[in-house]
């Protein structure tokens, strides 16, 4: 099973449960939160995204330098956007074992676990590559999957803002997440402004359509029995 599947069925669940009979709250300190967002939305106006390299090439540079780490992280990300989640845990597996392990590899591989559905392992590994490096993003938002898929949603709250704060790039796919954390929490009028702004950031994107549907009826229910959602909230990725 993907491992936008598998979180979505998880966070569904979760939110179902969460908003059964919540009040619309908003985060204590969601006011701190806004100039970090806003940045992080300033700075993908500014990014430009490097063009994606097919996986047949990845696999030939890979097996050109089969020891360059770099590679194998290159080689082993493809895998896992083609579903190719084994082989891709295999290719970084001599790159993750050892405590020198870098926040690169240790990111990647965190991601591979998410996608085979196992979480603890990814928040393992996650939680090793933000000690490597307090500023891979990728590895907050890889935590956040993680914690929030086992029912850590505070915890994994606080994983998603440090990410957004070290935001590179378009921002629409962990802000996504976010809302949908801070939803299961009952925090729905910052759930809805969030998703707002990455539906201003990414216009079109489908899921943030949907989310945002379900999320406003749920809000506007204000405090009632939610109705069960008629789709499931989309958690993404990437």
């Amino acid at each position: 099973m993907s491992i936008k599947k598998t979180t979505s069925l998880i966070l569904t669940l979760a939110l179902c449960s969460a908003l059964t009979a919540c009040q619309t709250a908003q985060s204590t300190d969601a006011q701190l939160h806004t100039s970090s967002m806003d940045g992080a939305i300033e700075r993908a106006a500014d990014y430009t995204r490097k063009p994606s390299k097919s996986l047949s090439y990845l696999e030939r540079t890979y097996k050109k330098q089969p020891d360059s780490e770099l590679a194998a992280v290159d080689y082993a990300a493809g895998l896992r956007e083609n579903s190719k989640y084994e082989l891709a845990a295999t290719i970084l597996e001599p790159f993750v074992k050892g405590k020198s392990a870098s926040s690169l590899a240790t990111s990647e591989y965190a991601a591979i676990q998410l996608a085979q559905g196992n979480y603890e392992a990814a928040e393992k590994y996650a939680q090793k590559a933000v000690i490597a490096d307090e500023a891979n993003f990728k590895a907050y938002h890889h935590l956040g999957i993680a914690l929030d898929t086992q029912g850590m949603h505070q915890e994994a709250e606080r994983a998603y803002r440090k990410g957004l704060e070290l935001w590179q790039g378009d921002p629409t796919t962990i802000m996504n997440n976010l809302a949908l954390n801070l939803a299961s929490q009952g925090y729905l009028d910052e759930s809805v402004e969030i998703l707002r702004k990455a539906q201003d950031v990414s216009p079109g994107r489908v899921e943030i359509e949907r989310n945002l549907r379900i999320i406003t009826a749920l809000q506007q229910a204000d405090g009632a029995l939610a109705p069960k959602p008629g789709k499931k909230p989309i958690t993404t990725t990437d």
